[in-house]
């Protein structure tokens, strides 16, 4: 498994949490849903960037440039499926169907460990 540069990961981590603060609700299959709703992702540009209240159906553009770990980083599913893809396409999986918390896939690229709800369960 690749691992890209930590420090770029840590940053996209902070993004995601201010992120997160200014849209409390999380979204799932779109980058933003109403005023208050944004996915993983979407709470990572909000984080460099201002947007408009009202973002739905809008796209974060270019956000691999400022992370470049999102597209030169191969991870593998942390929460146990046999998926390994780019960074960006493991927190979109994440966020999208295991319903992680982005507050949980911030943790996540800190270093931290899967939520408990995502660990597979003791005999």
């Amino acid at each position: 498994m690749v691992r890209g540069n930590i420090h770029d990961e840590h940053e996209l981590a902070e993004a995601i949490r201010l992120g997160a603060l200014r849209r409390p609700q999380q979204a799932y299959g779109n980058y933003y849903e109403g005023r208050r709703s944004s996915c993983a992702l979407g709470a990572a540009y909000e984080g460099m960037h201002w947007l408009p209240a009202e973002a739905e159906g809008q796209r974060p553009k270019h956000l691999e440039r400022l992370f470049d770990c999102l597209e030169n980083t191969i991870r593998r599913c942390p929460a146990g499926c046999k998926k390994q893809l780019p960074l960006a396409a493991i927190i979109v999986h994440l966020n999208d169907d295991h319903q992680w918390s982005r507050e949980d896939i911030a943790s996540w690229l800190n270093g931290g460990p899967p939520p408990a709800q995502a660990e597979a369960p003791q005999p």
